[in-house]
């Protein structure tokens, strides 16, 4: 999928539906086309777990979710960019009177048992269900299409009225749900939402229009593309920045800041900053939820519109009373804490984390919040089926009622988990470098005791000293490239000969892959750097015509492989032995040889220099799963 569809990624069943739609034999045209407002909210609706439809246009034609192709029943997947009133005809007639009044007035509505006969196991039954349509405003501030949120209730009102014998039962569900519905109406009644969507600089690239009101916007296209956390101030600006950076990593992160509105009145603000995945599973874009915690306002739109951002948050978001009675929590909380299937109506802060914490959210946690307005920090829960203890980042909050009086405590969590791991693994790579820094140092020592033993003078020293330190770097280069552990044979051979003539020309180099151990690799290292500084002295590399052949060969598979490797001059000046052996000759039998466990030699034949190794592979390079 190229980039001008990637709104259309996922979506399960419909979504794949949508992308291989023939859109532009529809009043849609290709999706390339589509403004800016029918992406975002087809994006919506295909990933939503709620049963979703976009009516867009004058005929009201259908984009669905799964959920919602459910409903349709024997009428999918024909529905799909068909006006809604060829899809369900008569059936749709009641509504229809309400969705045109929505695209005259941009004022939605909300119903609760809706009558709908559907066809289901060959018969058809009458379904209840609870729905909301919301006008879907394009690019020229008009009413383009009509959003419609489903709930089906039928098994809720038939199971209510089986529950009508246990009366007790009832009402102490009745108070249940009272409870919940009065935390949701709180929090709903003390907040309002700024939905953004920025590009990966952290520019704004869209706003919606509740946005817009909040933030008192009345040009966008006057902020579009400015740097989103210029609207920041002081520790909220460095906050914002930090959650662009954490987006761009994959990972969601959730602030408090404060800054001005367009009209200059400034508000505090908690803010949720996640990233959006484009196809390829990477950050395409930046989600930025911002919610007004100093002006709270009631408004039934916003109420609704956090009701669902709640429910389907990835965030742990749950609420106590004052005493520390928890009366409500979203899916993902009880996913974190492994209450999927558990009722939670008898749980307490207590049974969340250890006596220790506990008693510090008591005496420092909950005043901090009444006097601040927030607390975030770190905690631990305990997860109810293995009893694990969980580390969470987590951000309370006091929620107040449309009154203004204090009805309890939110919380809005994140796991933590990951981050604790990446912290292990950090000092479990700084101990493992320590370790091989100890072991370079032993070579650094090793090559210069040997090279200053062997040296004629100190410039001669020096000069040799320079080069096998280099030929070193050369190798550590690649070791820190793959993480210390292995290394390329081929990868080395290139950067140790690069520097002594054109490679493919004057020295050929060929040979099956062989990743190195690390330590063999240092040695490969510096003996290849020996035998290109001796061949451009006294051996192929000395003239304009002389040829070094560098290949190697696998006989087999497994550890047990025969591996040997041939360094072969060719057409340079006439070779005899030397009298006597120098330390670049020992270094390149007798550290390979001793690395590899095999047999290393040198012949000086007078077409040119011969140097074999044959070793076992395994001692010599990683094999299989090694």
């Amino acid at each position: 999928m190229h980039d001008a569809l990637a709104f259309l990624a996922g979506g399960g069943a419909m979504g794949e539906r949508v992308r291989r739609h023939d859109w532009a034999a529809t009043p849609f045209g290709p999706p390339e086309t589509w403004p800016p407002s029918l992406r975002t909210i087809v994006s919506v609706v295909l990933n939503t777990d709620a049963s979703a439809t976009v009516m867009w246009g004058p005929e009201l034609r259908l984009i669905y979710n799964d959920p919602y192709a459910e409903t349709l029943a024997h009428r999918h997947p024909d529905a799909l960019g068909r006006p809604i009133m060829e899809v369900w005809g008569e059936t749709t007639r009641p509504l229809l009177a309400s969705f045109e009044q929505v695209v005259e007035t941009g004022k939605g509505f909300s119903g609760k048992g809706q009558e709908l006969p559907l066809l289901r196991d060959g018969k058809w039954v009458t379904t209840l269900w609870n729905g909301t349509c919301s006008p879907i405003y394009g690019e020229e501030g008009s009413v383009a299409g009509l959003l419609s949120f489903a709930l089906e209730t039928t098994a809720q009102v038939a199971a209510e009225e089986e529950r009508a014998a246990a009366e007790a039962e009832r009402e102490r569900l009745t108070a249940h749900l009272a409870e919940r519905e009065a935390f949701l109406s709180g929090v709903l009644a003390s907040s309002t939402d700024c939905i953004k969507i920025l590009d990966l600089d952290g520019r704004l690239t869209y706003m919606t229009e509740g946005g817009q009101r909040v933030m008192e916007v009345s040009d966008f296209n006057a902020i579009s593309g400015c740097p989103w956390p210029d609207f920041w101030e002081d520790a909220g600006n460095r906050e914002a920045i930090a959650a662009i950076e954490a987006a761009r990593r994959g990972e969601a992160r959730n602030f408090i800041g404060k800054a001005a509105t367009m009209q200059g009145n400034m508000r505090w603000w908690h803010v949720a900053v996640s990233p959006i995945l484009g196809p390829d599973g990477l950050p395409d874009r930046i989600l930025s939820v911002s919610r007004d915690i100093s002006d709270l306002r009631a408004s039934e739109e916003q109420r609704d519109h956090f009701v669902h951002l709640a429910e389907n948050s990835s965030d742990f978001i749950g609420m106590m009373h004052p005493d520390g009675r928890l009366f409500y929590m979203n899916n993902a909380a009880r996913r974190l804490v492994g209450l999927e299937h558990s009722s939670t109506s008898d749980l307490a802060l207590s049974d969340f984390l250890p006596p220790d914490q506990v008693a510090a959210i008591e005496r420092d946690v909950l005043p901090a919040v009444d006097r601040d307005g927030h607390w975030t920090g770190e905690l631990r829960f305990r997860h109810f089926g293995t009893g694990e203890a969980i580390p969470v980042l987590s951000s309370i909050f006091p929620v107040t009622d449309a009154d203004g009086s204090l009805i309890g405590y939110g919380s809005v969590t994140r796991d933590y988990r990951a981050l604790k791991r990446a912290e292990d693994d950090l000092r479990y790579l700084n101990g493992e470098l320590a370790h091989r820094l100890k072991n370079v140092l032993a070579v650094v020592q090793s090559i210069s005791q040997q090279t200053l033993r062997n040296a004629p003078d100190l410039p001669h020293a020096a000069k040799a000293l320079n080069a096998r330190l280099v030929a070193l770097g050369a190798a550590t280069d690649v070791l820190t490239s793959n993480a210390w552990r292995s290394a390329e044979l081929a990868e080395i051979a290139q950067r140790a000969l690069v520097p002594h003539g054109a490679i493919g020309e004057r020295i050929l180099i060929d040979g099956p892959p062989v990743t190195l151990r690390s330590e063999v690799t240092v040695a490969f290292a510096l003996a290849l750097h020996e035998l290109a500084t001796n061949a451009a002295k006294y051996g192929a590399l000395s003239n304009e015509t002389g040829i070094v052949a560098l290949s190697w060969s696998i006989d087999g598979a497994g550890p047990d492989a025969p591996f040997s490797f041939t360094w072969q001059e060719r057409g340079g000046p006439p070779v005899s032995a030397p009298d006597r052996t120098g330390f670049g000759s020992t270094l390149i039998e007798r550290s390979l040889r001793s690395y590899c466990g095999g047999t290393a030699a040198t012949e000086y034949r007078p077409d040119g220099l011969l140097f074999q190794l044959r070793a076992r592979l395994g001692d010599a390079a990683l094999v299989g799963g090694n």
